[in-house]
């Protein structure tokens, strides 16, 4: 595990046939000035997602490209990340993926990954 992922502690609740699904608990350390969850830790918790993904399928891949669109804002709570791939090419793999809040979509995200091995 890397030390990103031990800081962040976003739990892989299912990861297989190129889904997976991603839990993490909003932590005082992830809000901004307004109060409100920093959009890098929902940009980060839907990369991860979308990674894990991706190497369900057995790829090792890195982040290429990743867009980003937020909904609604978060304060407290549990959000869930859903990811799967949309195109699994053979060396760019393409992903998408949503994070919820109480059954909310509160961003989406689409995503390139390049294939490493």
């Amino acid at each position: 595990m890397s030390p990103f992922a031990r800081w962040f502690q976003a739990r892989v609740l299912r990861k297989e046939a190129g889904e997976a699904e991603l839990l993490l608990e909003v932590r005082e350390e992830f809000l901004q000035g307004q109060g409100l969850v920093h959009g890098g830790i929902l940009a980060a918790l839907l990369d991860s997602a979308l990674g894990q993904a991706v190497e369900s399928l057995g790829a090792k891949v890195v982040t290429a490209e990743l867009s980003v669109s937020y909904l609604r804002p978060v304060r407290e709570g549990v959000l869930l990340a859903r990811g799967w791939v949309v195109h699994p090419g053979r060396h760019l793999l393409h992903a998408a993926g949503e994070a919820l809040l109480e059954g909310k979509r509160v961003a989406f995200a689409k995503g390139v990954f390049y294939r490493v091995g």
